[in-house]
């Protein structure tokens, strides 16, 4: 059974994701990716980027297909997209089976999250994230 924390943070999760969803439709032109504006505190007050930044460019980029582009704009879009795409799958199969599937997906991410064998890769792709940001913005001025 779900309790009333996990329902409130699994609404909470999927609007959050419809959200996204509908910043990707609204931005569905050829160069949306271009008419971003940033909300990145690091960005905005170091002018430098941080490992998450150019992540919504870098969906905007997937959503149409430029996986190279958006794999340059940032790499976390290997991890995020998939994810992205199976958590509302896992709603919808879950809704089908009566089943919390999303809920038991967090709580497995969970788990995992808290064993050093996962973390470690984990915090090396972060780090090669933000070397690839701060390469990207002094030498080509992105993102």
């Amino acid at each position: 059974m779900t309790s009333a924390e996990e329902k409130k943070r699994l609404l909470l999760l999927n609007i959050v994701w419809a959200a996204l969803l509908l910043w990707l439709a609204l931005n569905c032109t050829a160069d949306g990716y271009r008419d971003t504006f940033t909300v990145c505190p690091t960005k905005l007050f170091f002018s430098i980027p941080c490992p998450s930044c150019g992540v919504t460019r870098a969906f905007l980029l997937a959503a149409h297909g430029h996986f190279a582009e958006a794999l340059r704009m940032n790499i976390n879009v290997v991890l995020l997209v998939p994810a992205y795409i199976a958590f509302p799958l896992a709603g919808i199969a879950g809704a089908v089976l009566r089943k919390n599937l999303q809920q038991r997906m967090l709580d497995a991410a969970g788990k995992l999250l808290r064993q050093w064998w996962i973390v470690l890769p984990l915090a090396v792709f972060e780090i090669a994230a933000e070397a690839l940001n701060l390469y990207h913005h002094f030498t080509l001025g992105m993102p």
